[in-house]
């Protein structure tokens, strides 16, 4: 918040206050429309669950209505045979039409699918309606007499023609079987009557809405005014404090004035005003101790250049004894250090592979690894490092194979994918200190008993070295590169090796990118092959 106030005037924070207002009063508009809207939305639904719960509840009272007619009139058959009974059924339910909407009647079917009463439709007397479908291809009649043959019968949603409009309606059907005759009677109401109702609702909705950004917009206008006359008042008065101390300044480097603070109106500029003076107070104080220190300054200034001097061709000696120390040092090392691992590798050819002694060979060749270079950082300004063509896939291969050790050594394993006469134009030195520090770096940063992954293949015109290790995600790779950087300190090193490969890389104009994803830490390069 800071940041984005750095360098703007207090008009330019007051007006970004204002605006601030502002929104919040639109965002507090929206939230209000927001719920508002989310209140409407769960009116929609409970209306069309109520709607659709009480049609339901009316046609299964009016078809167990017809029901309990249908029994009554077989349990009393007065005489009548069954042929007889089933004509005066169907005439009475016929005129049993429910005029609420003009649609609703009973209609019965028999369970093979034969229409014996629809007061409607009478011209499907008689036909088998069993296979009948609606636009969205259900078989309307086949799931009713289907469901009605349950202990409570069933519903059945489907599109049917409305008569009023002439128009297909969605419609819900309830259908119970009278089994001893194996009819299926039902009675069915029409859905669309729910949008009336929604419609209702949907205009309050906008009318609450339309009332609600009304309101919030004169509030927003009388908090906008109000805070427009208080800005202006306030701005006026801090404005005359700051121009009043802008006025003191001016002169305060010609005959340092002290600012009255008792001219000020705001506190906080009163205690600016404080520490202004006392800065004043010591300018002239310093001012004083300057002109005298200026009479005796010649002479301090010859004498510290004496010291200097002196100091420089110290500091130049030892900086010469230190060289020469770490070039003796490196020298002395190389001689042990080859001999250690010739004697091991000796060891190994006449006996079988000794565990301790595979743990002491790793250690070896990671000093080797350092020494390297340390010798590296030691020489090369003073020599010229020549290129040459390389079969890069020989070369990646043999130091894999002379880091194997270090990695078992570690509990750790090498798994390589090298695609064969893969050449680059690249000096030998400088191209083991890169396959070398990856390696390297793999093993000291992989958890133990995982695998190390080496690949080496062509993409395009372009040669591409990629290492892959199971570790720590890395912290910053920002810094990774960085000389002495270390990602764990107590994983040992000197933070030397990668900065080595950088700056190698940077010379030799090889892209280096690096990716951590699931568990694994990848660097990938990029050398200029030779086809």
């Amino acid at each position: 918040m800071e940041r984005f106030f750095k360098d703007r005037s207090i008009n330019q924070a007051n007006i970004i206050t204002l605006l601030f207002s502002g929104s919040f009063a639109v965002l507090l508009t929206a939230l209000m429309v927001y719920n508002s809207y989310i209140e409407y939305i769960s009116d929609v639904k409970r209306i069309k669950e109520e709607y659709l719960k009480s049609q339901k509840e009316l046609i299964k009272i009016e078809t167990n209505r017809a029901l309990r007619f249908i029994k009554y009139k077989a349990n009393h058959p007065e005489g009548k045979s069954k042929k007889e009974l089933q004509k005066e059924i169907v005439e009475a339910i016929e005129h049993m039409r429910n005029e609420r909407d003009g649609t609703g009647y009973i209609f019965i079917y028999t369970f093979d699918g034969v229409n014996i009463a629809d007061p409607i439709l009478k011209q499907n007397a008689g036909k088998n309606l069993l296979n009948f479908k609606d636009p969205n291809g259900k078989k309307v009649i086949y799931e009713l007499i289907e469901v009605s043959k349950q202990d409570d019968g069933g519903y059945v949603k489907y599109f049917w023609n409305k008569p009023i409009v002439n128009k297909l309606s969605p419609k819900i059907s309830y259908a119970k079987a009278y089994k001893p005759w194996r009819w299926m009677v039902g009675s069915g109401v029409y859905l669309d009557d729910v949008q009336k109702v929604l419609k209702k609702r949907e205009k309050e909705y906008k009318k609450r809405v339309y009332a609600y950004i009304t309101q919030i917009f004169l509030f927003a206008l009388v908090l906008f005014i109000g805070s427009m006359l208080i800005y202006r008042y306030v701005t006026y008065l801090i404005t005359k404090d700051i121009r009043y101390i802008q006025n003191k300044f001016k002169t305060v480097f010609q005959n340092y004035d002290i600012i009255d603070r008792e001219d000020l109106i705001f506190k906080e500029f009163r205690e600016i005003s404080k520490y202004a003076n006392q800065m004043i107070t010591q300018m002239r104080e310093k001012t004083e101790a300057i002109k005298n220190l200026n009479k005796t300054l010649e002479k301090k200034v010859q004498d510290k250049t004496k010291m200097l001097e002196v100091a420089k061709n110290r500091a130049e000696e030892l900086l010469n004894m230190q060289d020469r120390f770490v070039k003796n040092a490196i020298h002395e090392i190389n001689t042990p250090l080859s001999i250690i691992l010739v004697n091991i590798e000796l060891y190994n050819l006449k006996y079988k592979k000794n565990h301790y002694l595979t743990k002491i060979e790793a250690g070896i060749k990671i000093i080797h690894n350092i020494y390297n270079d340390l010798s590296y950082l030691v020489k090369k300004n003073e020599l010229v490092y020549e290129k040459k063509v390389i079969d890069f896939s020989d070369f990646l291969k043999e130091r894999i194979e002379f880091f194997n050790d270090v990695a078992l050594g570690n509990s750790l394993k090498i798994d390589f994918e090298i695609e064969d006469g893969r050449k680059i134009e690249f000096n030998e030195t400088k191209l083991q200190r890169v396959c070398d520090n990856n390696i390297s770096n793999a093993i000291k940063y992989s958890f133990e008993n995982s695998t190390i992954f080496i690949k080496l293949y062509k993409e395009a015109d372009k040669v591409v070295f990629y290492i892959e290790n199971h570790g720590e995600k890395i912290k910053d790779k920002e810094k990774l590169f960085d000389r002495f950087y270390r990602e764990d300190e107590a994983r040992g090193g000197f933070g030397l090796g990668l900065n080595i490969v950088k700056d190698i890389c940077e010379e030799n104009q090889v892209d280096i990118k690096t990716i951590f994803e699931e568990g694994k830490n990848i660097f990938i390069y990029t050398f200029k092959g030779i086809t």
